[in-house]
């Protein structure tokens, strides 16, 4: 999906459950990010965040917030790989407090997985993690998001709140595209990095409180 379905995507959402929730992860992820280039990005070896990674690159690079900018923690990159698809498991030997180290695993994960993310926690740094609800995930997490929890049971009348233009009902191919992106892990990842470029992403938590209790009153945007 690109960047104009996804920010249209999460304008329909406003005011739901899965919007709120993607919005106040992101804005979290950027406010226990305090150490520059403490943004780790880490999964299972055989499926690596590369897709969150660029986009959370691409829109943190896009909104001009630099000391923010992720990195992906690979498994075992080839001693020829570019500086920044280079960076081994030796970078969470390193973490600690005023980092984030943000997990992605679609599928359950593995035991060495949890090891490493169990060690990177008692260093300090702040888990935050995109799954599928696995328990051992969520215990060493200080924060999770679960794609599949957070879907509507249909899309329609009742929740979508806020209308893309007062004048235009949206078309019925464009709903069935949305249906279906939004029931996967990828559009949680698009919502998230379009969320953590927002501006008032670092304000403190009674803002961003009142900010969801306008939303969810009005289904405006505050």
């Amino acid at each position: 999906m690109d960047l104009t379905k996804a920010s249209l995507l999460r304008e329909m959402l406003t005011g739901t459950e899965l919007g709120s929730r993607t919005t106040d992860f992101a804005h979290s992820l950027r406010r226990y990010t305090t150490r520059r280039g403490g943004l780790l990005l880490f999964g299972p070896a055989e499926d690596e965040p590369w897709h969150l990674t660029a986009h959370l690159d691409d829109e943190l690079h896009r909104a001009g917030v630099e000391d923010v900018r992720p990195s992906l923690v690979r498994w075992s990159p080839p001693p020829d790989a570019p500086a920044h698809l280079a960076i081994g498991l030796d970078r969470l030997r390193e973490s600690g407090r005023g980092e984030s180290l943000l997990v992605v695993a679609e599928q359950t994960p593995a035991d060495t997985l949890l090891e490493r993310i169990d060690d990177v926690r008692r260093r300090g740094t702040t888990i935050f993690s995109i799954d599928n609800g696995n328990a051992d995930l969520a215990s060493l997490s200080h924060e999770s998001l679960v794609p599949e929890l957070l879907v509507p049971a249909s899309f329609g009348a009742g929740w979508v709140n806020h209308p893309v233009a007062d004048d235009d009902a949206v078309p019925d191919e464009t709903l069935t595209l949305l249906r279906e992106a939004v029931a996967g892990f990828e559009m949680t990842q698009h919502l998230v990095s379009l969320a953590a470029a927002d501006p008032e992403a670092t304000q403190p938590d009674w803002r961003r409180r009142l900010r969801t209790f306008i939303e969810r009153l009005s289904g405006e945007p505050a």
